[in-house]
């Protein structure tokens, strides 16, 4: 008791980060979250805000213990090499994974609990409250991926559709792209449920329907663990095959085909929403033609534009696709 106290009162939240920090750069950063939830001090140091602390409880950090011991397995398993702040902003977006859809009030804003975690509680660097906020959007996109390379999306994609939504994931997360891919299994795990929200709004994401199926397997624990985990190095190892298999594995570097000024040039078109929405359309097709021409996709977006079936873009979507 008298070290959660201090933990919460006399300890600086830049210290606790830091020697996090150094947990999560040693050998076996699972086993030190795993020790901070034994002696009841989860809580005490991933912090969430005010407003959601009366939700969540004390029992939060179980789930989120799972997640991190699973991530530790996998990547392990699955020998993948990253580097010592990939390994760290992987971990740490697959703990906080059961937070990804709950959120609060700040500013009449909807904040993400986790960004206020690693912001707050941690003193974290933005650059990791936006990472894993990217990781936490788009693994749940890589489900669906995955799902349609494997042949089982509810609703049949075509290649050049699966393709596309790949892409775009890819070249949202940049150069963390492959983090994205290693969190997609652990998403179908129970500990993974989103905590905080309604049944029917956790149903809704693609890995839920994978997750309750998730309980089962081997007869006895021990192979059901096993079993799951190669599972789960078999869901990573095809879609980092299919990024192979369809070119797509550098298109995060991508520059589009036609750049604004041939966009205008070539249709007359003024800066603004349309414009965004077109040079999207332009990366699309790259996506979904990663061998194709600038003669023909100045064809594709000539018919596509003549058409109207083209809507302007709306906020900053548009942008980095």
């Amino acid at each position: 008791m008298q070290v959660r106290q201090a933990l919460g009162s006399k300890v600086s939240r830049e210290r606790i980060g830091t020697e996090l920090e150094g947990m999560f750069n040693g050998a076996s950063p699972a086993a030190a979250v795993r020790l901070l939830q034994q002696l009841c001090l989860f809580p005490q140091v991933f912090t969430p805000p005010q407003q959601l602390q009366q939700l969540l409880g004390n029992a939060f950090g179980g789930p989120c213990t799972e997640l991190i011991e699973a991530a530790q397995a996998l990547l392990q398993e699955v020998g993948l090499q990253l580097s010592e702040e990939d390994r760290r902003l992987f971990l740490l977006a697959a703990l906080l994974l059961p937070l990804r859809r709950l959120s609060y009030s700040l500013k009449n804003r909807q904040q993400a609990a986790s960004s206020h975690i690693i912001r707050e509680s941690l003193k974290w660097r933005v650059k990791e409250v936006e990472g894993v906020a990217a990781l936490h959007a788009h693994a749940v996109d890589l489900t669906q991926v995955l799902h349609d390379v494997n042949g089982a999306g509810a609703v049949e994609s075509s290649p050049e559709q699966t393709r596309v939504q790949f892409g775009r994931s890819i070249r949202q997360l940049k150069h963390h792209w492959k983090l994205g891919v290693l969190l997609v299994p652990l998403l179908q795990l129970p500990a993974a449920a989103p905590l905080g929200v309604e049944p029917a709004a956790a149903a809704e994401e693609p890995a839920a329907a994978a997750a309750a199926a998730a309980g089962g397997g081997g007869s006895e624990p021990g192979q059901r663990v096993e079993g799951q985990l190669q599972q789960q190095v078999d869901a990573v190892q095809s879609l980092l095959a299919a990024a192979a298999g369809f070119g797509l594995e550098d298109c995060w570097q991508w520059k589009p085909l036609l750049d604004g000024k041939q966009l205008i040039e070539l249709l007359s078109v003024p800066k603004g929403p349309m414009l965004g929405a077109l040079t999207a359309a332009v990366v699309d097709w790259q996506l979904a033609h990663p061998k194709g021409s600038e003669q023909e996709c100045i064809e594709h977006i000539r018919q596509l534009y003549s058409s109207g079936q083209l809507q302007p873009a709306a906020g900053s979507r548009g942008k980095n696709r």
